[in-house]
């Protein structure tokens, strides 16, 4: 069966999941991520996520670290132009969506990598 990718979930209707719980539910299977998770993710919308950093790379990097996987915070940082969602709204308007893409791509290298 074909992982789907996270981009679907975002912002799906009706639960309209923010960009954090779309990228664990993308990885939902392969990281045994649980209905707690997601719902508790739900917290970290706009901005939200610890430090303000981008809810999509917040949970790329909490569900690489359970697995005892290097973060991607370097490599999402070069192409989305900042880690912390205020800069990459503000600055580079790096679109949501588009955070939520390369977090999921990135988990999806580091998976292979290992």
């Amino acid at each position: 069966m074909k992982r789907v990718k996270s981009e679907e979930f975002f912002h799906r209707q009706p639960e309209c999941y923010g960009c954090s719980q779309a990228v664990l539910l993308g990885f939902k299977d392969e990281f045994e991520v649980s209905e707690k998770d997601i719902e508790e993710f739900g917290a970290w919308r706009g901005g939200r996520a610890p430090e303000g950093y981008c809810g999509a790379l917040y949970a790329a990097n909490v569900m690489l670290e359970r697995r005892g996987l290097a973060p991607v915070t370097e490599e999402f940082r070069a192409v989305a132009g900042g880690d912390k969602c205020r800069e990459i709204k503000g600055g580079t308007k790096y679109p949501c969506i588009d955070c939520v893409r390369l977090a999921d791509a990135l988990v999806e290298k580091r998976m292979a990598e290992k």
